[in-house]
């Protein structure tokens, strides 16, 4: 079982992304606005900044369900399908390998489509897979307007439909056919800022590369900058735009950024996906000396780089652990069962806290980083099929 104090550190740091706060326009998130003091608060020496150090160990036990899922048959099969929102991201891949694991402890198959980022290719995904009549459809970060007339017509065809990695919206609420699961962008993103204001000692000039795919990816991001604003009178943060659609820009902008922020020591990417990126328009603009890196939702060579001390901290979430939860929320869809509040594990890595970190691919899928592997059998016993 996880610890009472675990179990309150995550329901705390999970808050945020629980619940949509009041959405940021994309226009408050540029560089050119947006730069300004945080208003007093507790400074670094916060008691939440103590949370840090027990995010950077790994959990007792995972938090999966208690709940049974009644008339699982691992011989009926079926067919499930896969859309993330674009396979650039690492942490995809992830999440993928635990879906597919998954789905083969029940007899199922696991069919994927790259939403490539656009809603045309999302939406011909989720197409394709109501017409192949998919036992269920999963959508990994994508957002339910950009492909809402085939997510209403996949449920009126009666497939369960999942969306994780972004925030519910309450235009389209849950159905006994659709459901959203637990999101940890903003966890991450507060954990994040709060390395960052412990590390600067409260005197921290941050730049936020702010990804805009999506209302969920603004409020992440927006949660972390409330951080600031709460916690530390001596920090100014500034943000720059970077998307999915114009990542080929990333560097210009990032260096851009930089040179009218001259005074920029600490510089947050969202999404680890764009870390490369980042580090081409800081070293354009001059100032690799200078600028300490964090980043979230963190794969292997993003870890690898904290490890070599290139990148100052990053954050991940427990994706193995992630495709399992997509598949369990599925089948319960399927069984026609209620779907449980989910909460995602995070951690935050630093170098000198990285002494039992494997950095395999083997240990990033079994998903031990963040807690005992156990976790895949007790889905089972849920499941029926240990």
């Amino acid at each position: 079982m996880i610890s009472t104090t675990r179990v309150h550190l995550m329901r705390a740091l999970t808050a945020g992304a629980a619940v949509a706060a009041v959405a940021l326009s994309l226009a408050a998130c540029s560089a050119t606005d947006d730069k300004a003091a945080s208003t007093p608060s507790t400074s670094a020496e916060s008691p939440a900044l103590a949370a840090l150090a027990d995010l950077q160990k790994p959990l007792d036990a995972y938090p999966v369900p208690t709940e049974p899922i009644e008339g699982v048959d691992a011989d009926k099969g079926g067919t499930l399908y896969y859309i993330p929102i674009t396979q650039q991201s690492p942490e995809f891949a992830v999440d993928q390998a635990g879906v597919e694991a998954a789905a083969a402890a029940v007899g199922m198959s696991v069919q994927v489509c790259d939403g490539k980022g656009t809603p045309t290719e999302v939406s011909a995904c989720i197409d394709h897979a109501t017409n192949a009549k998919a036992a269920g459809i999963i959508l990994d970060a994508v957002p339910y307007d950009i492909a809402a007339n085939s997510i209403a017509a996949a449920q009126k065809a009666g497939i369960p439909v999942v969306i994780g990695n972004q925030l519910a919206d309450d235009r389209h609420p849950s159905t006994p056919t659709f459901t959203y699961t637990a999101v940890s962008g903003s966890a991450q993103q507060e954990a994040l800022a709060r390395w960052v204001i412990a590390d600067s000692d409260g005197k921290a000039n941050v730049l936020m590369n702010v990804t805009t795919d999506g209302q969920s990816q603004i409020q992440y991001a927006a949660d972390g900058k409330k951080v600031f604003a709460d916690e530390c009178s001596g920090c100014t943060v500034a943000t720059n735009e970077v998307s999915s659609a114009n990542f080929s820009q990333v560097p210009s902008s990032t260096s851009s950024a930089l040179l009218k922020n001259s005074d920029t020591d600490y510089l947050i990417v969202e999404f680890a996906q764009f870390l490369q990126a980042t580090q081409s328009g800081v070293q354009n603009a001059g100032a690799s000396g200078r600028i300490t890196l964090a980043a979230g939702s963190a794969s292997l060579n993003d870890i690898k780089a904290v490890a070599s001390g290139s990148v100052g901290a990053a954050t991940a979430q427990a994706s193995a652990f992630v495709g399992w939860m997509y598949v369990d929320a599925t089948l319960r869809l399927i069984a026609g069962q209620s779907v449980p509040e989910y909460t995602i594990p995070i951690r935050l890595f630093t170098k000198d806290t990285m002494g039992d970190v494997q950095l395999t691919e083997a240990a990033q899928e079994s998903g031990e980083w963040f807690g005992p592997t156990t976790f895949t059998d007790e889905f089972k016993k849920l499941w029926g099929v240990a």
